[in-house]
């Protein structure tokens, strides 16, 4: 049984029996590349009302470029009597001069009477825009198009959910906002109103989703019409930005009714990807609350209006718990970057009000990974081939490698190769039949080359990856395995060299006996001095792979180390290893701790490094660590601590002993502390009035630090002027500190914290007041020597830097001048002992004020009046 309908504003009785007038309800421009040079089509949409008497033959589109046309309506209009609604197309082409930004725009007098939402709306004009971008790195244009009209009923205090299903045929990436509905000019309409900022519409809400343009009214609070407006971006993904290629505003009417209806239910859709050329079906179910009623479901989408192998919906028969099935044969031609927005409507029958409910989810079409691809060494490089491409659309591949397999097993919305799997990108290649590529970048011998191929698109899309596929090069050189620091000494030193054989080389080709040079280089890169040569042996398993590189200078530098290969008698080059460095480390200290950290140049992956320390003469193992550096903590300041540490790693190629040990040199340090106290947090108490400056700040010791005992007070007159030490504090308790600068409390602060060894806390936001200035002079004083009122001096006054002061006689002769601001003047001529006459002297006072901004100058004209000065002589 129905609940007894609810109270309903007044306002509706309005709305239900007064007839309104004009006609424009809803509207959009639409437009589109007719594939012939700068020509395109416009299309204007509108929906009037069927009962009034305007309407409207032919509009007036204008093009965004200083040009108009008037369009004709295409005949016969769309007609809806039990809507009272009339759907109106209006088409023309036009061409225009050049790539740009353009603004189409038409202005129909007027809007349809009665809009609560619009005030005075019966004479409002109706006014959309749609924006058009021609660019030349973009490409062609078509601007987003809706699947679903802009006319759906509310009823009273219930959710009105809406979706216009817009897509862009370009595959463009959409976003929506909620705008202003425009009036005459196109310009937005003033008071107008958001639906839930209607009076009594308490409590209501009104939003778009930024993603899927679903708008939500939850809940209409008050009956009648309204318009809302709202624009849709199109966005497209050009050399690696994304460009705003234009947008459409639709301009869509909402009539809240009466009724005690609630509107039916779509169960959640999750998002999904699917392999282009699958068949992709599942089961879209919704359901009614009210029991009787019953639903209809339908679907919306790009997928429907396909060309190329359309989605299809089979929409189950009417009933308050209904089942449809979406099902859609993808193919390659479906491949994109963005994702197909597929709307699911269930409409109720309610006899007032027919509630809508939707539900939106994304589809994304990806192209199948590239098939049977395969790397095969070939001398110092490795062939990557794959087959071409099952989509003909493909415009070419992106090629990853890393060293060692992954094992990557992709989600099935996953695409390309992600970062996480260590791959990175090697090369791009143009073109589907495009399947070959040389690798010969940096490649070691020793080591394992994995591979993944992706197939691109001109979107950006790209397919899922080819799966890993390795190789590893020939070993027709030596491979060094061992630069081990075995002695560290600035004379004596000593480094263990160790390299393996060239197993894999042809000795047909390269006949022996055989021979192996050894050079050094200093440093991690470049090795060109000869330190050893092997004699000769007939066959490749050279017994001669080891050497003790002694009387270098290990405690200072690093060595790197390359042997060569020669053969025919030790006549013919084979070729060079890889170069391999010693670890070298250093030692920075700090309070309580050591960071030791090292460097090195490797040919093989290094894994783990052991950080060992001197402990009563025993190396012992203090930590590891994955990177390049590590803090031993919980020492001695001043105290010697002692380290080395030993890489652990392996070439990726398992025939290659593993793991590979090599030790660094030995260094010494002693931690000192270097760390400054925390900056205190100071307060400023900037009393203008007074004047003074009170600085207040936190005792460090009591937070972050142990050894705080003194503190520096830094001060500028001024923003942007630098800061100059004013004052020392000792103590770590005393934590106040006043100032004033003359008479200026105008200014910035800094308080720096320092410990025992001299360590000062960095700068901060420095603390800042100003100054409330204040400069009067007196309009008399007798210069008589009865010390009462002996000088024209100012009124106590604050924040003053400086003046320049002219005081002239009636016959405008300076008779005294200053810059001093407490002036001082005893009534003499230019003070210096002869009175001048009594009499009024006029003066002229530029003040310099101090403010934090920089100096303020204001001028003060005045006159003051001398009497009793005991002359009577006038001065000329």
């Amino acid at each position: 049984m129905r609940a007894l309908r609810p109270l309903i504003p007044v306002l509706f009785l309005l709305f239900a029996t007064v007839a309104q007038a004009t006609h424009n309800r809803a509207g959009e421009i639409i437009v589109c590349w007719t594939g012939q040079g700068l020509i395109y089509e416009a299309t204007i949409i509108t929906h009037t009302k069927l009962s009034a008497p305007a309407d409207r033959p032919e509009l007036t589109l204008f093009w965004g470029d200083g040009t108009s046309s008037v369009v004709p309506r295409v005949v016969p209009a769309e007609d809806f009597p039990d809507q009272d609604l009339r759907r109106n197309r209006y088409i023309a082409t036009h061409e225009y001069a050049g790539p740009g930004s353009f603004i189409l725009k038409f202005d129909d007098q007027n809007r349809n009477g009665g809009v609560v939402n619009v005030p005075n709306s019966i004479s409002q004009s109706f006014c959309v825009e749609t924006n058009l971008v021609i660019d030349p790195l973009g490409g062609n244009n078509c601007s987003v198009r809706f699947l679903n009209p802009p006319i759906q009923d509310a009823c009273y205090q219930q959710p009105w959910i809406h979706n216009s299903v817009a897509f862009d045929p370009d595959g463009d990436s959409l976003s929506y906002e909620p705008v202003i509905c425009l009036g005459l000019n196109c310009a937005p309409i003033g008071g107008y109103q958001f639906p839930n900022q209607v009076n009594g519409s308490s409590g209501a809400s009104y939003s778009i989703d930024p993603v899927d343009g679903t708008i939500f009214w939850l809940n209409p609070q008050v009956l009648g019409e309204y318009n809302i407006a709202f624009r849709v971006h199109e966005w497209r993904f050009v050399n690696g930005d994304w460009r705003q290629m234009g947008w459409v505003t639709r301009d869509m009417q909402v009539t809240v009714r009466p009724c005690s209806n609630q509107p039916p239910v779509i169960a959640q859709l999750a998002d999904t990807c699917i392999e282009a050329g699958t068949f992709l079906t599942f089961d879209v179910q919704a359901s009614d609350p009210n029991t009787g009623q019953e639903i209809t479901l339908n679907a919306l989408g790009q997928p429907f209006v396909l060309t190329n192998s359309p989605a299809t919906f089979v929409s189950p028969s009417p009933a308050q718990n209904v089942t449809g099935v979406f099902s859609w044969q993808t193919n390659c031609g479906h491949v994109r970057l963005q994702p197909y927005q597929v709307v699911f409507n269930a409409v109720d029958n309610d006899s007032e009000v027919q509630l809508q409910d939707y539900q939106s989810m994304n589809i994304t079409v990806v192209a199948p990974a590239p098939q049977n691809p395969s790397a095969t060494p070939v001398g110092n490089t490795i062939e990557l081939d794959w087959e071409p491409s099952i989509c003909t659309n493909a415009n070419g591949y992106l090629i990853y490698r890393r060293s060692g397999l992954y094992g990557f097993d992709p989600d099935h919305c996953e695409t390309g190769v992600p970062a996480y799997t260590g791959y990175t990108l090697l090369a791009s290649v143009s073109g589907l039949n495009n399947t070959g590529y040389t690798d010969q970048n940096g490649l070691v011998i020793g080591n394992q080359y994995c591979y993944m191929v992706v197939a691109t698109f001109p979107d950006g899309a790209q397919s899922y990856a080819s799966v890993e596929f390795c190789a590893i090069l020939d070993r027709q050189v030596p491979v060094i395995t061992h630069v081990s620091v075995g002695i560290t000494d600035a004379v004596a030193g000593i480094d263990t060299v160790r390299w393996s054989n060239a197993y894999d080389l042809d000795t047909n080709a390269r006949p022996g006996p055989y021979r192996f040079k050894l050079f050094r280089g200093p440093g991690y890169t470049t090795a060109n001095t000869l330190v050893y040569t092997s004699g000769l042996h007939p066959f490749l398993s050279h017994p001669d792979t080891f050497f003790l590189d002694q009387g270098i200078d290990t405690r200072n530098e690093a060595h790197v180390y390359r042997v060569l290969f020669l053969g025919n008698g030790g006549v013919d080059t084979i070729g060079y290893s890889s170069p391999a460095s010693s670890v070298f480390i250093n030692t920075v200290p700090n309070d309580e701790q050591i960071t030791v950290q090292w460097t090195l140049n490797t040919p093989w992956t290094n894994s783990l490094y052991e950080i060992y320390r001197d402990i009563g003469g025993t190396w012992t193992l203090v930590g590891t660590s994955t990177t390049n550096t590590y803090t031993d903590t919980l020492l001695v300041n001043g105290q010697q601590y002692c380290y080395r540490v030993r890489s652990i790693g392996a070439y990726s190629d398992p025939a290659i002993v593993a793991p590979l040990h090599n030790f660094s040199q030995e260094t010494c340090d002693r931690p000192v502390d270097l760390t400054p106290p925390c900056p205190p947090t100071v307060v400023l108490d900037n009393d203008c009035e007074v004047p003074l400056n009170t600085l207040t700040w936190n005792n460090p010791n009591e937070t972050c630090a142990d050894d705080t005992y003194q503190y520096r007070i830094y001060y500028a007159d001024s923003l942007g002027a630098p800061f100059v030490l004013i004052a020392a504090v000792v103590g770590a308790e005393n934590t106040v500190f006043t100032h004033v600068n003359n008479s200026s409390v105008a200014g910035c602060y800094q308080v720096t914290a320092l410990d025992t060894l001299g360590n000062e806390s960095p700068f901060v936001v420095g603390v800042c007041g100003d100054n409330c200035p204040l400069y009067t002079l007196p309009n008399i004083f007798t210069p008589n020597g009865d010390r009462v009122n002996d000088y024209f001096v100012p009124f106590p006054y604050r924040g003053v830097r400086s003046i320049d002061m002219q005081v002239f006689s009636r016959w405008g002769t300076v008779v005294f001048e200053t810059t001093d601001p407490a002036i001082l003047w005893n009534g003499t001529l230019q003070n210096d002992g002869e009175p001048v006459p009594d009499g009024v002297y006029f003066y002229a006072c530029t003040v310099h004020y101090a403010r934090l901004t920089g100096t303020e100058t204001v001028v003060l004209k005045g006159y003051v009046h001398i009497a009793g000065s005991g002359s009577n002589s006038p001065v000329n």
